[in-house]
């Protein structure tokens, strides 16, 4: 059987029974009338049945022939549909994603998300665009991202938001030699120090405020960027207590050896990153490959929170 769906045959068969003629089908497929006629005595010899009635003024199909030409136009279709999916899969070692992003994202998360797929597909261009926060959301409208990452705070109307999951602010210190990072670190401890806060172009610096306000502090940083990269060089180089954004679960020591305390205060304001796309527009193959990886680096948070309890 396997052998007549994979041959000429499901052609032959196909065209006598739209056209009902071994003549017509033969005239269409430029294949001689006795070819077709041969191929189908065979397949009725194979399967033992009857697949035609041979009637004066042309070919009718039996009940065995309808059963068999369901069976072929469902394989025809299926295989159709897989070849466009193969199609669209080769696709992907020339295609192109667009990423908008907060700096927040830039640096808390998409590194980490999205190496894997970067390893698997190296042909596929990335176009990586990091913005103010509130213009991420216009620029997936816009359709200048084919997705976007930001710590907006919700709803954001005319975008859509796939998943999220809640980050923490955390202070930056430098490392003290020889020693192992503490546990926490209090507001009232980090405030008490020289600090470098982000300008307002980040909702960081709104978490900022209200954590200052928390302790009755007036803010007073010895300077404001609008860099995360700047912030964390400059701690490094002991100019004073910074501030990250990372997942609950991120280690106390960074890979560049800065300490990532949790502040030990209660009732922080949480920040939510957010995967966000256009609802109204029919993404690329590539770039449901590329958010379907960030959302499972997403199911990965939230999996480590949950492993970490309280």
């Amino acid at each position: 059987m396997s052998r007549l769906l994979f041959s000429r045959f499901a052609h032959y068969l196909d065209a006598v029974a739209r056209l009902g003629s071994i003549r017509k089908a033969s005239e269409q497929l430029n294949v001689s009338a006795s070819a077709i006629d041969k191929q189908l005595i065979r397949a009725e010899e194979e399967l033992g049945v009857a697949l035609f009635e041979r009637l004066p003024r042309g070919m009718r199909l039996t009940s065995a022939g309808e059963m068999l030409i369901h069976g072929v136009r469902g394989w025809q279709k299926d295989f159709g549909r897989i070849r466009f999916e193969i199609e669209e899969l080769k696709g992907l070692r020339r295609g192109e994603v667009k990423i908008v992003l907060s700096q927040e994202a830039a640096t808390g998360f998409l590194p980490a998300a999205l190496a894997p797929f970067l390893a698997e597909h190296p042909r596929i261009r990335h176009q990586i665009s990091v913005v103010e926060p509130d213009r991420v959301r216009q620029q997936v409208i816009d359709g200048a991202a084919d997705f976007g990452l930001t710590f907006s705070p919700q709803p954001m109307p005319g975008v859509s938001v796939t998943c999220s999951t809640v980050f923490s602010l955390r202070a930056l210190l430098p490392a003290l030699p020889e020693a192992a990072p503490p546990e926490g670190i209090a507001l009232e401890t980090f405030f008490s120090h020289p600090t470098l806060v982000p300008d307002a172009s980040t909702h960081v610096r709104d978490a900022v405020d209200i954590a200052a306000a928390r302790i009755g502090r007036r803010l007073q940083p010895v300077a404001t960027m609008n860099s995360l990269d700047l912030m964390r060089a400059l701690v490094r180089e002991g100019c004073g207590y910074g501030l990250a954004v990372l997942p609950p679960a991120a280690p106390r020591i960074g890979a560049d050896g800065l300490w990532q305390l949790p502040f030990t205060d209660r009732g922080l304001p949480p920040l939510t990153l957010s995967l966000i796309v256009d609802p109204h527009r029919s993404p690329s193959m590539t770039s449901i490959l590329v958010r379907k990886t960030l959302e499972a680096a997403f199911a990965r948070l939230e999996t480590d929170v949950a492993a970490a309890g309280p």
